[in-house]
């Protein structure tokens, strides 16, 4: 399921309870969908252990059945709310803040009931990671060690030309600049670290050997 979708029908049901007084027109409206790709997600959500229905003698719709596990306090419609919540932080420029409420997150997650865990596996490498930072998630998962190790790293990258493009760098750390994630590195042909675009990167191969220390940089 890509991530746009995923979006979508998480919102939905965070809707739903939020403002269950909308129309399916207004519904339809909200999400930019027709009514044929609105019952579709009504059909998949169904699936995923979420039922609803528009009732007209309530005026909106009714949430028939939600899945009751609880996590931290929190119900599975929460969890989907604060996903959606983190995607939207990885919009600010704070990586540290970002990464630190993802690993939250993934810390709920692991705890959820087996048959829904990966539902929200998905959730968070495909909404967070990969379009709330702009990187495959395998390739955040290998730079994150390879900076707090130290260990140099190839990275293979986007080309136009068929033949793919090596960089050999010695990764110092990410940073968030205007919503998208940038690797700060050495060995990129400067005497100076520079920037890597991480949606660049097609993926990290790592490598025996670690980089040079920094040189200390003179006080006074």
């Amino acid at each position: 399921m890509n991530s746009r979708r995923l979006a979508r029908l998480m919102g939905m049901i965070c809707d739903i309870k939020a403002h269950p007084r909308r129309s399916p027109e207004q519904m339809c409206r909200h999400y930019r969908i027709s009514r044929r790709q609105l019952y579709k997600d009504r059909d998949r959500l169904a699936a995923m252990g979420f039922t609803f229905h528009h009732s007209r003698k309530n005026g909106g719709f009714v949430l028939d059945k939600e899945l009751t596990f609880s996590v931290g306090g929190m119900s599975l419609s929460d969890l989907f709310a604060l996903i959606l919540a983190v995607r939207q932080l990885t919009r600010l420029s704070d990586f540290a803040l970002a990464m630190g409420a993802l690993a939250g997150l993934e810390s709920l997650v692991a705890n959820l009931p087996e048959q829904v865990r990966p539902l929200f596996q998905d959730a968070l490498e495909e909404l967070v990671v990969a379009d709330g930072f702009g990187c495959a998630p395998a390739v955040l998962h290998q730079l994150l060690p390879a900076i707090e190790q130290g260990r140099r790293v190839v990275l293979v990258m986007e080309s136009a030309a068929e033949v793919e493009q090596h960089l050999t760098v010695d990764p110092q750390r990410l940073l968030l600049r205007e919503g998208a994630l940038f690797l700060e590195a050495g060995g990129l042909e400067s005497a100076n670290p520079g920037l890597v675009a991480l949606a660049r990167v097609r993926r990290v191969i790592s490598t025996p050997f670690f980089s040079p220390p920094q040189p200390a940089q003179a006080s006074g």
